[in-house]
């Protein structure tokens, strides 16, 4: 696997790095760190600032930028079969993507916030970008997983969720305990689930739906059978963004894994307003597999 991990001098960012030390394979890494002068300058610098003191603390900023990537590779190196380190300036999410595409990575990790994130935004801007345009899989890691035993992942049937599925099934993380998968059945107009939309009662209706998704359930788990820990499935019902974080609540999940796009996602280079609801509101760490 090829992972780019894009790094700072940030907490959130060594939350990123300890994924590494999870994955079953060693991965070939690609550690980016990216000075964005501008934001940082916004952040930090007023503009009563001397000229002088300006370019002192950019000098400081690129040392402090080297001297990360460095620490990331003393500290990863046991976990990877190859680290190339790469130091860049401008914008941030583009410099990512950009050396994703670059790299053919298979995914991204960042972190939640970086240097330059005000707490009035829930997920930093930079990590929204790059989840919404990567050309790969992403995960935004939100907290810190020294042990990595539960994941979620949700499933509906769509081309998208089964690749979240085939990602889970190559079991790219080791030690997990538990896995939970579910799927959500949003309404009772569910002519994509192969249930008639003439369906005469609300009786029928529901078994059908019952039918469908233990059916949906029972295929997926038997694509992941001893390629885990233990797995549990549940069939939910409501809305789906909301159903997937309130079982990622319950089972008090450390990732959740679901597809790019669901199954009324628009055909645009965007994330699905599931995967996206999700993404921003889940208190745990989020994959987004493409």
């Amino acid at each position: 696997m090829r992972i780019v991990l894009a790094v700072d001098a940030s907490p959130d960012s060594k939350n990123a790095a300890q994924v590494i030390r999870h994955l079953s394979e060693p991965p070939v890494l690609d550690v980016l760190n990216v000075v964005d002068e501008e934001a940082l300058k916004h952040a930090y610098i007023s503009p009563t600032v001397p000229a002088e003191y300006l370019e002192t603390y950019r000098r400081e900023v690129a040392e402090v930028a080297e001297r990360v990537l460095h620490e990331m590779k003393a500290d990863l190196e046991p976990y990877c079969r190859h680290i190339r380190l790469i130091a860049d300036s401008g914008d941030a999410a583009e410099s990512i993507i950009l050396t994703a595409e670059e790299a053919h990575a298979d995914l991204v990790i960042v972190g939640q916030r970086g240097m330059t994130a005000t707490p009035s935004f829930l997920l930093g801007g930079v990590s929204q970008k790059v989840a919404t345009y990567a050309p790969c899989s992403v995960l935004v890691v939100k907290e810190p997983l020294a042990k990595l035993e539960r994941i979620l992942v949700a499933a509906d049937g769509s081309e998208a969720a089964h690749k979240a599925v085939e990602f889970l099934a190559r079991c790219p993380f080791k030690g997990v305990d538990l896995v939970t998968i579910v799927t959500v059945w949003p309404s009772g107009r569910s002519e994509r689930w192969g249930i008639p939309l003439g369906m005469p009662g609300r009786t029928e209706l529901q078994q059908v739906v019952e039918k469908k998704g233990q059916e949906l359930l029972l295929k997926i788990t038997g694509e992941c059978v001893q390629k885990t820990g233990r797995i549990m499935t549940e069939l939910l019902q409501g809305d789906p963004a909301f159903a997937i974080l309130d079982a990622a609540a319950r089972h008090q999940a450390q990732i959740i894994v679901i597809g790019s796009r669901g199954m009324k996602a628009i055909k645009r280079f965007l994330l699905g307003s599931v995967s996206e609801k999700v993404l921003v509101h889940a208190p745990c760490s989020v994959l987004i597999v493409r």
